[in-house]
């Protein structure tokens, strides 16, 4: 029986430390224990189409694919079938149309644009299937965008609980309203947009201000919500009260964050700005270090922790001039108090 147990978030911290500093992949297998395979694998997997490799975005793909198999990865006669059909000149298009006939015993339907897909796929670049395609094309030619998916199943922010409106819990991750007489504050997460649409995930916690950022290389659902996955893993089961957002489409995957909440995600109103003031306020703060010109190809990651640790360690009037991170290190310590008791 394999004693093989999936990589750590640690672990993939330590991947990019080493990569950063020159490593190989050997070498890099041979500080963190693992076979040359392994960390391989990895890094073709979960490194950025520009090659970087960042542990948070390679920690939310590793469990977003958890999340999410897809069917000719769940079939192997399917899959095998598929394979061997592009194999005689098929096209993905001939290979759905027989499916949908029935005539092969004991295999589903399937879709082109999902046999598409699947060849596309970056986890599948080594196997090079797209050359068993008649036109045998490297990469797909642009095809008309698809709508973007808005949430569904949503949780109005006017049915969150008093003790999260006014901030008296720690852990509920979104703003105040400039107007919190109108009885409504805020969503938590934002997405700053740079040099071409290369968008920063700003998120802040409401009782301690304490803010989070993580890079990403789109605005699709599926990245967001696989980046903000991988955030909620790191933090203590206190810490993780509650999710509020706006209803843009990049948060579409927020169900998928509900079995790590305890109290669910949340969105605003639609076209109701003046929730979002704090969001607005935090993001104003960073154009002073990311303007919208910027290319965050020419941003290090560490540059970006960098200028969340500025914010972070700022002191701010409303705590009573602590920083967001002593506020937050300080309500850590009283949940884990509680806990041992």
């Amino acid at each position: 029986m394999s004693s093989y147990c999936h990589l750590q978030p640690v672990e993939r911290d330590r991947i990019a430390e080493f990569k950063a500093s020159g490593l190989g992949v050997c070498a890099i297998a041979r500080a963190i224990r693992r076979s040359p395979l392994t960390v391989s694998r990895e890094l073709k997997r979960n490194s950025t189409d520009s090659g970087a490799y960042r542990p948070v975005v390679a920690e939310g793909s590793y469990l977003l694919r958890r999340q999410r198999v897809g069917k000719l990865d769940r079939d192997e006669r399917l899959q095998a079938f598929v394979v061997a059909r592009l194999a005689e000149g098929w096209t993905p298009e001939q290979i759905a149309g027989r499916l949908k006939l029935g005539e092969e015993r004991g295999l589903g339907s399937l879709a082109a644009e999902t046999i598409y897909a699947w060849i596309y796929h970056p986890v599948r670049r080594a196997e090079k299937l797209w050359r068993l395609l008649p036109r045998g094309k490297k990469r797909r030619g642009l095809r008309r965008r698809a709508a973007a998916h808005q949430p569904t199943d949503k949780t109005s922010i006017s049915e969150r609980s008093e003790t999260i409106n006014t901030r008296q819990t720690v852990g509920h991750w979104g703003e105040e309203g400039p107007w919190p007489q109108w009885g409504r504050e805020s969503p938590m997460n934002d997405l700053l947009i740079c040099k071409r649409s290369q968008p920063v995930l700003v998120v802040h916690e409401r009782k301690t201000r304490i803010t989070l950022l993580a890079r990403l290389t789109g605005k699709s659902a599926a990245e967001t919500v696989s980046v903000l996955m991988a955030v909620l893993k790191r933090l203590s089961a206190p810490m993780r009260g509650s999710m509020t957002f706006d209803n843009g489409g990049e948060f579409a995957g927020h169900s998928l964050l509900r079995p790590l909440l305890a109290c669910g995600t949340y969105f605003c109103d639609a076209y109701a700005s003046w929730q979002k003031g704090a969001v607005e306020n935090t993001n104003g703060r960073l154009r002073r270090w990311l303007p919208r010109g910027i290319d965050l190809d020419d941003l290090a990651d560490d540059d970006c922790q960098d200028i969340a640790l500025t914010l972070n360690t700022t002191p701010r009037k409303c705590l009573g001039y602590n920083t967001p991170i002593e506020a937050f290190l300080a309500e850590l310590s009283i949940a884990n108090r509680v806990d041992r008791f």
